[in-house]
């Protein structure tokens, strides 16, 4: 099989799983009891298998990986766990087996430098890796300068520039989110420049030969990306130079910004290489989905999928944003409010003539109990004459309590569809690519999964 038939292969593979599955996947939690979804999306023979024993025993087996007692959940879990990314073989990459093809490729010098101040755990492990990363590319695509796309407060940015030396151009569509990231990486440069050998800081002693200033290597700039942005004359306009070798990168650009970078990639010549790691799949435009008048398509890009007319739906890619990983690494049940919710909606469909059109989302202040929650909930969504008491409301919760372990059993059943939603989505971008005669284009898991749970990057070198 050459590199497009195995794609192919591995998507007929995950569709074959992944399309009987899509009515769980596009349930709502909100709906779970005034839809009874537990007994509408599963089989009669999972549910029979599950009902045989008690619901806390089936969670805690699931979670501990026991499924000594319940055969057909443990064939279920395991069929999806064969869809995810990590069982297509040669498509993707580990870290270490992608610095292995950059130096069959003349690059040998994977240099890796963590900083760990004045960013989050999460962050730092991310910017060491996709900024050595970027390095690799720009030494491979002998490219001069870096775009940056949804640069962000610019954590990435700062380390390309500060410590790799390479000029970012950093572009965003937040006003705030650029005057941040000029805030910080002259915070960081200070620092950067006077802290010298400190065991709580893991920052370079400057010398003059790694001093640069960041204003001369790190522009910022507020725009919203499209296909057709003219990368080109704005980035001559920036330097003040004729620029016409790029590198593109973008860390966890959300929704369709990472099909457009794609895109972007395959469209512009003075793009070079690409390195993208996508975020928020339920932002996307899907073409086949019951709404896209929007011009920007994110899903599907490939021809393959396109002739297929594929859509998966927006409930189903906000499950592909979970962290199945996080889940199950900490053994955690989902938070008390998906419950909460879901018994909300019981009370408003029970109460209310007509159901607002606001979403109650998350709290800003914390809520001791179901009937604290209601009423958070229903100043909210400012409903009128909503007359129901706290001894209502405490009834209603006490009568559904039994069912607790009903939903959380149901979350995790759902939930280990998101890698496989996932996988079919980033199939998608990699085949695009493929298909666009970009042979050395692969996926590659770049982060710890745990610490972060969208750890795919999409990686492309035009030769």
């Amino acid at each position: 099989m050459n590199s497009i038939e195995l794609v192919q292969h591995y998507i007929e593979k995950v569709l074959f799983h992944l399309q009987p599955l899509l009515p769980l996947a596009n349930c709502h939690m909100v709906d779970f009891f005034t839809k009874n979804i537990f007994k509408t999306t599963l089989s009669d023979e999972m549910t029979n298998e599950i009902n045989s024993i008690p619901h806390y025993l089936v969670c805690q087996n699931i979670l501990e990986g026991n499924f000594t007692n319940i055969p057909i959940l443990k064939k279920y879990f395991e069929s999806c766990s064969k869809c995810t990314l990590l069982e297509c073989k040669n498509i993707c990459l580990t870290l270490e087996e992608y610095y292995n093809k950059m130096e069959s490729l003349g690059y040998k010098n994977m240099n890796r430098f963590k900083l760990d101040i004045f960013m989050s755990q999460k962050k730092s492990h991310e910017v060491e890796i996709l900024s050595s990363v970027v390095a690799s590319l720009k030494h491979i695509g002998y490219t001069s300068h870096v775009i940056d796309i949804g640069d962000g407060k610019g954590y990435l940015s700062s380390m390309l520039a500060l410590h790799h030396k390479i000029p970012v151009l950093g572009i965003d569509a937040s006003a705030n989110n650029s005057d941040s990231a000029v805030k910080r990486v002259k915070k960081l440069e200070k620092v950067w420049n006077t802290v010298y050998d400190s065991p709580k800081k893991s920052v370079p002693k400057r010398t003059e030969s790694n001093f640069t200033s960041s204003h001369e290597l790190y522009k910022q700039i507020t725009k919203f990306v499209e296909p057709d942005t003219n990368f080109n004359e704005m980035m001559d306009n920036i330097f003040n130079e004729k620029i016409d070798r790029i590198s593109l990168v973008g860390l966890h650009t959300c929704g369709n910004l990472a099909a457009t970078s794609i895109k972007i990639f395959t469209q512009n010549t003075s793009v070079r290489t690409l390195a993208n790691v996508g975020c928020c799949y339920h932002l996307l435009n899907e073409k086949f989905e019951y709404s896209p008048a929007e011009h920007i398509v994110g899903f599907p890009m490939s021809d393959y999928l396109l002739k297929k007319q594929v859509s998966i739906g927006r409930n189903a890619r906000m499950v592909a944003a979970q962290s199945v990983n996080r889940i199950f690494h900490k053994k955690e049940l989902p938070d008390i409010s998906i419950f909460y919710r879901a018994l909300l909606q019981v009370v408003l469909e029970n109460e209310c003539k007509q159901l607002p059109c606001k979403t109650v989302g998350k709290m800003k202040k914390k809520y001791k109990n179901f009937v604290e929650y209601v009423r958070m909930a229903v100043n909210k969504l400012e409903l009128e004459n909503f007359d129901v008491s706290d001894q209502d409301l405490q009834k209603l919760h006490d009568n559904y309590k039994p069912r607790l372990d009903e939903l959380n059993i149901f979350y995790l059943i759902r939930s280990v569809i998101s890698p496989v939603i996932e996988n079919l989505i980033l199939l998608d971008r990699l085949l695009f690519l493929l298909e666009q005669g970009y042979d050395k284009s692969f996926i590659v898991q770049l982060f710890d999964a745990i610490i972060s749970p969208r750890c795919y990057g999409i990686i492309s070198i035009k030769t």
